[in-house]
């Protein structure tokens, strides 16, 4: 995923979990884990499909999103 459809809803922010914390998974490197200065966050909120790549400062006050949780 290259950039994704960012959730803009701010009511949503508390749903915000951050999937992949400054790293990257893609075919172009054999999809082995690999460091970004991006990363890749998913809304939970109910009917929300944002999921999308930031380097934004916020991302280190978001929560990691858990398996269980879903």
């Amino acid at each position: 995923m290259s950039g994704g459809r960012a959730c803009r809803n701010r009511a949503h922010r508390q749903s915000w979990r951050v999937m992949q914390r400054q790293c990257n998974h893609s075919a172009f490197n054999g999809y082995r884990l690999t460091y970004s200065e991006y990363s890749t966050l998913i809304c939970m909120a109910p009917g929300c499909t944002g999921c999308w790549r930031t380097r934004a400062a916020y991302v280190g006050a978001i929560p990691d999103y858990k398996e269980a949780e879903r």
